[in-house]
């Protein structure tokens, strides 16, 4: 017991980094943001789509062609998506295609799947 005291007094007894990182974390707006894209990406399809999206607009129907799951899934899933703000559409005639908002998004991605290949 008297160790664990020890330990907590020791490293509490220069907190003047604490500052530091205090200024340096995100506000509460950005967490909340950086939350709901971590959200958006808790799902293996959702991250397929991204995937998927990283250097093309596509639609539905195309997605439907490369996951091999039902338009509904596919759906669904874009719905998410955009709730979150990480894609978007365009409409053409009475087609919607979809792409990534936000170049950061992109650049996660790329980065995150070069991470677990190391």
């Amino acid at each position: 017991m008297s160790n664990s005291k020890q330990l907590i007094r020791s490293c509490c007894e220069d907190v003047s980094y604490i500052c530091d990182i205090e200024k340096k974390l995100p506000n509460e707006g950005e967490l909340t943001q950086l939350s709901n894209i971590f959200k958006a990406l808790n799902d293996p399809i959702r991250v397929k789509i991204l995937f998927a999206l990283l250097e093309y607009e596509i639609c539905v129907g195309e997605m439907v062609n490369l996951l091999q799951i039902p338009q509904s899934h596919v759906s669904h899933q874009l719905r998410i998506l955009r709730k979150y703000g990480i894609v978007e559409f365009t409409k053409d005639k009475k087609m919607s295609f979809y792409y990534i908002k936000n170049e950061y998004i992109k650049t996660l991605l790329i980065l995150a799947q070069k991470g677990i290949k190391e």
